[in-house]
């Protein structure tokens, strides 16, 4: 298998949904009134327009909801992707509880997806009405039991804690029913107040109660402690695998690996460039049709705000950076360019520089990554 610095990563970007979440601040649009066959054309038209040469490892189709397609045009993207990149070991589609279709996932099993993350996020019914989600728990369960039967052997559940209204006993509840559908994987993730949400509007107005901070924390520790005895192995700040089933794709962004990101608002890291494109779909359908480029955004970063951007990254992982493997990947020596941060935050217990040459978070600074990694940023 060729090594992850060798390949390339591909995400898309399907923006479409159901219904818009009040807490999302992703790109994403009701697909109502879309036309999906006249934006796949496109994503498949700028893929066309990168050619890329290095082989593809890994595959994420993100949204948005991917699962809100109709099932024919999912599968032929699916086999299309699959037969245009043969040596892909990962090929990963966003499911919703609500839209697990078993026909369809049977399918996308059949033509090369092997990777499914179901946007569970609670267990808690009274918590999913909060976050404006349309499935149920016994939907979630339901999906995971329709994925099995389908011939999928790596499903990831997506957990959310620090929901308004939700407490330390609806927190455990949601982590030991998401453990007990024995799923290969977990992201764990705290809810965060995105700017121009409607939920920020409703703290703003007093309409939202946030969960204090301390509190979070303890949620944090929780999932780290009883994911720990079920099985799963913490690899990233916010996620945890059965030992084997870590996301590959995912691990690509930590380690500042290129991703050539399609779709409207698709971000990429390739070829010494970073580029987003514009997050409007008939803009993006426009461009792509005129054949032009989708980007709003390109830059060059420098070498120091890669090795910065690498260094912060590489510390979400619980093993931490290889100093070796970053100084080969960056021209930069970790302990030179960043000696006073690793210094104060090893005084303070939450940073480790070990004997076989990583440096990573303690099990203390894991609670504080964010306070850490300012620190590293040039």
């Amino acid at each position: 298998m060729k090594s992850a610095h060798s390949t390339v990563g591909l995400y898309i970007h399907i923006p479409y949904c159901r219904k818009k979440c009040p807490y999302c601040a992703f790109y994403s649009v009701p697909i109502d009134t879309a036309d999906p066959n006249r934006l796949i054309d496109a994503i498949f038209a700028e893929l066309d327009s990168y050619d890329i040469t290095e082989p593809v490892g890994t595959i994420y189709i993100g949204g948005g909801s991917p699962s809100c397609l109709p099932g024919d045009p999912l599968i032929e993207m699916a086999d299309s992707l699959m037969s245009r990149y043969r040596n892909v070991s990962e090929f990963t589609m966003e499911c919703n509880p609500a839209q697990a279709d078993e026909a369809t996932l049977r399918q996308l099993r059949a033509f090369g997806v092997n990777r499914l993350s179901i946007g569970a996020q609670s267990f808690n019914a009274r918590e999913l009405k909060t976050l404006g989600r349309i499935h149920s728990p016994r939907q979630i369960v339901e999906a995971v039991r329709i994925a099995k039967k389908g011939g999928f052997e790596n499903i990831g559940l997506d957990l959310m804690f620090g929901i308004p209204g939700s407490s330390a006993k609806t927190w455990r509840h949601s982590l030991k029913s998401a453990a007990a559908l024995k799923v290969q994987h977990l992201s764990v993730y705290s809810l965060t107040i995105e700017k121009l949400t409607p939920f920020a509007r409703a703290v703003r107005e007093g309409k939202l109660a946030v969960v204090d901070e301390a509190v979070e924390r303890g949620m944090c520790k929780a999932a780290r402690s009883l994911l720990r005895n079920a099985g799963f192995a913490q690899y990233e700040i916010s996620n945890f695998a059965v030992p084997g089933f870590e996301c590959q794709h995912n691990i690509r962004y930590w380690k500042n690996l290129p991703v050539v990101g399609i779709g409207p608002a698709a971000a990429s890291w390739y070829q010494g460039k970073r580029t987003t494109n514009v997050a409007d779909v008939a803009k993006y359908i426009k461009r792509i049709e005129a054949g032009r480029s989708a980007q709003s955004e390109a830059y060059i970063p420098s070498p120091e705000q890669i090795a910065s951007e690498s260094a912060v990254l590489g510390l979400r992982m619980t093993q931490g950076i290889d100093m070796p493997e970053y100084q080969k990947q960056t021209g930069f020596n970790l302990v030179r360019l960043f000696g006073d941060a690793i210094k104060k935050h090893s005084f303070h217990g939450l940073l480790e520089c070990t004997v076989d040459d990583h440096c990573r978070l303690t099990e203390k600074g894991l609670s504080y990554a964010d306070t850490v990694a300012q620190d590293f940023i040039l």
